[in-house]
C-alpha cells in the first residue's frame, strides 16, 4: 500500500511541507483524469470542512486542501474514483504522475468492490441531487448526503477483523435472500437477531429490517 502519511503529518507552523504540496497536486491529477468525478466542471471537496459534501472547482478544492487539510480517515479516495481493495493489493495511486485517462478508467472499472460500483452508478443516476454551480458552495440535500454514507458503508468492514463483507454488502445480500425466499419483515428480523448473536461484538450489521431498508433507500432497493 502506498505511504499516505504525507496527508496527515504535522507541518511547521505557517509553512507547507513540500511532500504535502506534491501530494495534493498528485491527488488533483488523480481526480481530474477520471471523467465521472466531474459534475458540471466541479469535483467533491475533501477538506476538513467540506468532507466530500460540496462540489467545487478543482482550483478551489486544491486551495481548501492546502489551507484546511484533508478530512479525517480518508485513506481510500472512494469518492474520487479509487475502489476499496484489501491493503496488500491496493491500487496504485497517481501521485505526481502523468498516467493516462484510459489507465484511470481501468481503475474505475475494477469490480473488486461491486457494492461501491453500485452506489456510484446510483449516484450518477441522481445527479440532480448535487450542486450545479461551477464555483458557489452548496450543501447537498438529504438523499445526496446519504449516498456518501453508503459509499462509506461499502468501504467499512462488517466488523474490525472482517475481510469478506462490508456493512453494505451484508445488508444487500440478506435483502436478496429475503426477496428470493419471500421472507416477511418479522422473519427478516429473526434472521438478523440470530446473526448478530453469533457475530463478534461491535459488529456493524443493521439491527432490523426497518434500519436496513432506510440504509438501502437511496439505491431504490426497498424489497
Amino acid at each position: 500500500m502506498d505511504d499516505l502519511s504525507w496527508m496527515y503529518r504535522d507541518s511547521p507552523q505557517g509553512l507547507w511541507r513540500m511532500d504535502y504540496c506534491n501530494g495534493v497536486q498528485g491527488f488533483i491529477n488523480f481526480t481530474i483524469f477520471i471523467p465521472r468525478n466531474f459534475t458540471d466542471c466541479n469535483i467533491r471537496c475533501l477538506c476538513r470542512k467540506c468532507k466530500n459534501k460540496k462540489l467545487l472547482h478543482q482550483d478551489v478544492v486544491m486551495i481548501y486542501i492546502l489551507t484546511k487539510g484533508f478530512m479525517e480517515d480518508y485513506m481510500c479516495w472512494y469518492a474520487h474514483g479509487e475502489l476499496f481493495v484489501p491493503n496488500e493489493s491496493m491500487v496504485e495511486r497517481v501521485v505526481g504522475s502523468t498516467s493516462s485517462a484510459s489507465n484511470m478508467d481501468e481503475v474505475i472499472n475494477d469490480n473488486s468492490n461491486p457494492y461501491m460500483n453500485m452506489v456510484m452508478d446510483a449516484m450518477r443516476m441522481n445527479e440532480d441531487n448535487v450542486s450545479e454551480c461551477p464555483i458557489i458552495e452548496k450543501e447537498p440535500n438529504a438523499d445526496a448526503a446519504r449516498f456518501f454514507d453508503l459509499l462509506k458503508d461499502s468501504d467499512e468492514s462488517l466488523w474490525d477483523a472482517c475481510t469478506n463483507h462490508s456493512k453494505l454488502s451484508a445488508v444487500a445480500q440478506v435483502f436478496t435472500i429475503k426477496s428470493d425466499h419471500g421472507f416477511s419483515e418479522a422473519g427478516y428480523d429473526k434472521i438478523i437477531e440470530w446473526a448478530i448473536s453469533i457475530l463478534p461484538k461491535g459488529n456493524r450489521l443493521k439491527e432490523n429490517f426497518c434500519a436496513a431498508k432506510s440504509m438501502m433507500k437511496p439505491l431504490g432497493l426497498g424489497y
